[in-house]
């Protein structure tokens, strides 16, 4: 409160308060801001080590159909939870499958599930972006195709045809093609693209 240093009818004069406070010591924490948390499994099941704020985010490292899914704690009806709101990594499966041919005729199927998490837009065979070898001794010459998924679309059916090259004694000087009996190993490696609107 400022000093009354003069007055009068006409003129008051006021100073600086005689007593002047600084206060030099830390006031409370604010709340903190966002933060990550890296863990191995579903943050609603796990431990994460310290009590989330609302907004935090963490990433699944488990391997599995959860793998590098990025969650959030939000606020919901029934109280707060975390909630999944972005896969980290892109939508790879790779597998070495262990395949069957009859007559040169084999066949691979894999739960869409394993692959992708289904959201949205219903996917279709022009969805999926295989690649593949067959793992053999001799010289394989091969095709692959997709038919269109059957029903809910489960699964992924992947038909191969194939045959091989044999070059030994009943195969004459420069050998011949037979058709791939037995099992082999197939190599997959499948993505999900978008479908080209003509396919």
């Amino acid at each position: 409160m400022p000093e009354v240093l003069l007055s009068n009818d006409d003129v008051t004069v006021l100073g600086p308060p005689s007593t002047v406070e600084v206060l030099v010591d830390i006031g409370p924490s604010g709340t903190r801001g966002s933060q990550v948390f890296v863990g191995v499994g579903d943050p609603n099941i796990v431990e994460i080590g310290q009590t989330p704020l609302l907004n935090d985010l963490y990433i699944n490292t488990s391997p599995g159909t959860d793998y590098g899914y990025l969650y959030q704690y939000v606020s919901e009806p029934g109280g707060n939870t975390w909630i999944q709101i972005l896969e980290i990594n892109p939508t790879i499966y790779s597998e070495n499958h262990l395949t069957t041919y009859a007559a040169g005729e084999g066949q691979v199927v894999i739960p869409i599930a394993d692959i992708v998490t289904v959201t949205g837009t219903p996917l279709t065979a022009a969805n999926f972006n295989v690649q593949y070898s067959i793992a053999h001794d001799n010289p394989i010459a091969s095709s692959m195709s997709i038919p269109a998924l059957a029903g809910a679309g489960d699964d992924l059916v992947i038909n191969f045809k194939a045959v091989e090259h044999r070059s030994d004694v009943d195969s004459g000087p420069y050998g011949d093609w037979a058709l791939l009996t037995g099992e082999v190993t197939t190599h997959l490696f499948i993505s999900i693209v978008a479908a080209d609107e003509e396919s």
